[in-house]
């Protein structure tokens, strides 16, 4: 004959003070602490996949594009930004020169980051 066990409930169907306690998956702190983990492990897989493999430095891409002009520029701006998929990596550089404390001529040159070919005059 089969065994019949019983366990400390009330009359609600819920477990009594003696027994088990929450589950930790429950708990906040570890529903907090799981969330943090998971964009910890994006945050890594992210600048893991990212491409840090530019042979052109910033000032080189500057050399270059200013070699591309038939100016002297006042200022510069550079900024480095992807194009395409697969992604192929630019320098951006931006060659202006001022009138009235605004820009009046402007030349943007986009550099291959990984070649130093211009792509754009």
């Amino acid at each position: 004959m089969p065994t019949v066990s019983t366990s400390d409930t009330s009359s609600n169907g819920r477990k009594g003070a003696a027994g088990r306690a929450r589950d930790i998956r429950d708990r906040p702190l570890f529903r907090i602490a799981f969330l943090v983990l998971v964009l910890f492990v994006a945050f890594l897989a992210t600048k893991s996949c990212a491409r840090h493999d530019n042979k052109v430095s910033q000032d080189e891409a500057i050399a270059i594009a200013r070699a591309q002009i038939d100016f002297t520029p006042d200022k510069v701006q550079i900024r480095y930004l992807p194009q395409g998929i697969p992604p192929i990596y630019f320098w951006a550089v931006s060659l202006y020169t001022l009138k009235n404390d605004r820009p009046f001529r402007v030349q943007v040159v986009l550099v291959n980051a990984n070649t130093g070919d211009v792509q754009q005059k």
